[in-house]
């Protein structure tokens, strides 16, 4: 049972016990010191298993939360919509319902965090989730160069133009936009919707909803707009920000309503170097204003749609709770059904990771409006490139999910007035096609669904930028900037659609959309859908649609993984290869499955020839993503490698070496499933790279096997009590929960590993890791709660390991001996922060390597588990 002094603080949190049958106990612990071992029988250790008390209810990043002081946000999954019960406990237990919505079964609320538990105990709670915050789908870093002489940048900040006197904004009325030459700097030429113009569709009775960080019309790019209204439900509603329609509302939502529907221009001279690059890459001569100066046209692909705006995200632009999505889902359901206002699309780019590709509440809520003719238009995720990265509400089935894609007019431009250097642009980008940039998430679902649906340009968009002024303008990049063009392109048809009375639904202008779009080379369908947007093809195949008001497919039973494997690689082996002539911006993708037993990962990657290689930037870059899959868990998440260099991966280490540079990586245990490794030719390569590499692959265990070991099934609403016994030698404690259905499967389980232990209870383990796992230092005493938060069978089947090293082991190598001595003389006097600081040297835990340490390893010296 768990110790009398943690009792009270256990009480707290709401957990009731009862005893399991000692007959039903299988624990073994074999514990081997000074070369005796001492083997713990069923009737010295106890487990028990708890009550269906909503731990079970509970996602593991809210568990993470409980037990602390303040209040938590939450979005609670309930059986009905008969919330009557559910806030009557929220009101009781010192909550707030912030939220009732009405198109899915669910609430939002802010509670005590610890009255998590109680709330999960009433019948009528189906899942409480942690408020998860969704984000804008703007792009990380996208370059990094070996030459010191280019520089760094991150477009997801907005780069704007080099303002200066002589430049000036210009609107543009509707009436004149039919008159415009047409020219590739444009999206609306780049991805054809001016053919769609030519025929007298322009957006007209489309009306686009946008759910982002609100607007600001005073931007000339909107002098001409038709944006009908808006709400602010964002966190600035009572602050000095509050309102839809505000100079304070972050770029982000003017930049997409930009892109959408926006129209206007600016005035340079001749010479600007931007009007420089568009005239040389176009090959077209810009339309003149006066003698010595030049107009350049920025236009949205739908400058006739009328835009309503939601505000989600604060004036910061930073992460919003996922119910605030879920609040402006619910608000548009509300707008079609309830105030008869005939809204046509949805565009959302923004996005978050999702457990349940399609079935989260999220996904639900966008069938949903599918279902009301309502089609909805979604950013992929900036979690690319590797494979199952697509994230919620992308995720949805009926979604019209959006990849990005580089092109070359954009790129080539941006890279002139960036650098200040004519030209340069053919250097860093040498194709003539469009591109799948980097950052793009990747299909398929986990439940093997094709997505995303399409691509269209998303790097180096050049839109209204607020914070520069009514006349300011800025490159950003992302699926962000992607999505507002499909967007605009299903505005064109369903102007069509409507003018001409066809009946068209969603799926009929999704099916449109691939049917037109043009494949691009090199990708596959997990890399660019149906391929890159064609706003004309896509109007070509709604005429000639066969049948309109088709309905979407049915999600896909849930089933096995999508099986995506396409290397002899299982829990350990070697593989070979050699890659050819790849071009810049294509990648090669080598996954494998990853087994309990792996432990480690080694890849080599040697360049054999870099190609013409003018700037002395060619290199291949690497990616190494984990089994995990809807959003960005990479152990090395960019890596340039221009010669030979190496990346080691083990639980908890990621390493690296050799002729490599820009290395960003993280560190955890390394989990079963599909391990994916991305090499990449980086996009601003001059010219194909070949190379080759070597996967190794190794199984393996600790120095010594796991002092106990528990294996036992548990049911969905079952949490299970284990005691375990603890040598009063005890140093370093690994306590580590896996069971059957990881990552490696589909649907996935998930169990949490809650510790008790002298320091109080411990939720490192309540992760969406797998295994999970938790390291705590010279227990006396130690309780492990395993709990379900979803299985997807009658039973699931864990085990559970502890792995206790001798106080002073200060290697961790099974023994204490000299060479522990001496790893703790080198870190003596150290502390946490100093360079020198190495925490299994500070054997007692006080912050401090010192004498005392050194004590007890002496103390211990000798003594071995081996």
């Amino acid at each position: 049972m768990i110790e009398e002094k943690h009792m009270k603080k256990y009480a707290e949190i709401g957990f009731m016990t009862r005893n399991f049958g000692a007959t039903l106990l299988i624990a073994v612990m074999a514990i081997s010191v000074l070369n005796s071992v001492l083997v713990l029988t069923a009737a010295q250790t106890s487990a028990q298993t708890t009550a269906a008390t909503g731990i079970t209810k509970i996602a593991p990043t809210l568990l993470s939360k409980i037990g602390k002081s303040g209040m938590v946000n939450v979005l609670i999954e309930t059986y009905t919509k008969d919330y009557s019960s559910v806030v009557s406990d929220i009101n009781m237990l010192g909550g707030k319902v912030t939220h009732e919505y009405s198109h899915v079964k669910a609430l939002a609320a802010s509670i005590p965090a610890d009255k998590v538990f109680q709330l999960a105990k009433n019948s009528d709670v189906k899942r409480i989730y942690y408020d998860e915050k969704r984000m804008v789908a703007s792009s990380p870093n996208l370059f990094f160069g070996r030459n010191s002489g280019f520089k760094n940048f991150e477009p997801e900040a907005g780069i704007p133009i080099p303002l200066t006197g002589e430049y000036k904004e210009v609107s543009i009325t509707h009436e004149q936009l039919a008159a415009l030459e047409p020219n590739t700097y444009w999206n609306p030429t780049a991805m054809e919707a001016t053919p769609i113009w030519d025929e007298g569709y322009m957006g007209q009775d489309s009306l686009v909803v946008i759910i982002d960080t609100g607007i600001w019309t005073g931007h000339f790019m909107f002098a001409d707009t038709n944006v009908t209204g808006g709400i602010d439900i964002s966190a600035d509603v009572g602050t000095e920000f509050e309102g839809w329609d505000k100079e304070t509302n972050h770029y982000h939502g003017s930049h997409v309503a930009g892109i959408l529907a926006g129209a206007g221009g600016i005035i340079v001279p001749e010479d600007d170097p931007l009007a420089v690059a568009i005239e040389m890459y176009t090959g077209e001569t810009l339309p003149e204003y006066e003698p010595g100066y030049k107009i350049i046209w920025l236009l949205g692909m739908a400058p006739e749609a009328a835009l309503y705006i939601i505000k989600v995200f604060d004036h910061t632009g930073g992460p919003t709770p996922e119910s605030t999505i879920l609040e402006a889902l619910d608000y548009v359901a509300d707008m079609k059904e309830n105030q008869g206002i005939d809204v046509d699309v949805v565009s959302m780019s923004l996005g978050g990771p999702t457990l349940y590709d399609g079935r989260d509440v999220e996904d639900q809520l966008v069938d949903y409006l599918t279902s009301l003719g309502i089609t909805v238009v979604a950013a992929a995720g900036n979690d690319g490139p590797a494979s199952m990265t697509v994230s919620s509400p992308g995720s949805a089935n009926t979604a019209i999910t959006v990849a990005a894609a580089a092109h070359p007019v954009n790129t080539r431009v941006f890279w002139d007035v960036y650098y200040e250097w004519p030209g340069i642009g053919y250097y860093l980008y040498t194709s003539e096609e469009p591109q799948i940039y980097a950052f793009s998430s990747r299909g398929p679902t986990s439940d093997g669904r094709g997505k995303p649906t399409v691509s269209a340009t998303g790097l180096f968009v050049l839109s209204a930028y607020p914070p520069a002024g009514e006349g300011g303008l800025a490159w950003v990049s992302g699926t962000s900037m992607a999505t507002p063009a499909v967007s605009g392109a299903v505005a064109l048809l369903n102007s069509y659609a409507e003018n001409n009375t066809l009946g068209a639904s969603p799926q009929d202008y999704k099916e449109a959309v691939t049917s037109g779009a043009v494949w691009l080379t090199g990708y596959s369908e997990y890399d660019q859908g149906a391929g890159y947007l064609n706003a004309s093809g896509a109007l070509e195949a709604l005429k000639t649609d066969p049948e309109y008001g088709t309905l979407p497919p049915d999600l896909p039973p849930e089933g096995q993984l999508e099986d995506i494997t396409n290397i002899p690689i299982v829990g350990s082996g070697e593989y070979t290869t050699t890659i050819t002539d790849l071009a810049p911006g294509h990648k090669e993708e080598f996954i494998f499955e990853v087994t309990e037993a792996t432990n480690s990962v080694m890849l080599n990657v040697s360049v054999t020839d870099l190609g013409e290689d003018p700037l002395v930037m060619n290199s291949f870059e690497v990616y190494i993503q984990s089994a995990k899959r809807t959003y960005y868990d990479y152990y090395i998440d960019s890596a340039n490698v221009y010669g030979d260099a190496w990346f080691f991966l083990a639980d908890e280490e990621t390493t690296w070496g050799g002729d490599t540079y820009g290395v960003y990586f993280n560190s955890h245990v390394i989990e079963p499933g599909y391990m994916k490794i991305v090499i990449e030719n980086d996009w601003t390569s001059y010219d194909s790279i070949s190379g080759n590499i070597t996967i190794k692959v190794t199984e393996g265990a600790l120095p010594f096997p796991p002092d106990f070991v528990y294996s036992e099934e548990i049911a969905e609403g079952e949490e299970l009590e284990i005691n375990v016994p603890v040598p009063e030698w005890a140093g370093k404690t690994i306590i580590e929960l896996w069971w059957l259905r990881n990552w490696s499967t589909y649907p996935t389980s998930d169990l949490d590993l809650i510790v008790f232990w002298d320091e109080g209870p411990n939720f490192d383990g309540a992760t969406l890791n797998s295994p999970e796992r938790v390291v705590i230092r010279n227990p006396t005493t130690l309780t492990v709660i395993v709990s379900v938060y979803q299985i997807y069978a009658a039973n699931e089947t864990f085990e559970l390991k502890v792995y206790f090293y001798i106080l002073g082991d200060v290697n961790c190598d099974g023994k204490v001996d000299t060479r522990d001595l001496s790893e703790a003389a080198t870190a003596f006097g150290s502390y946490l922060g100093d360079v020198r600081w190495n925490p299994n040297a500070d054997v007692n835990c006080d912050g401090v390597v010192d004498i005392r340490d050194l004590a007890l390893i002496a103390s211990n010296f000798g003594k071995t588990k081996l």
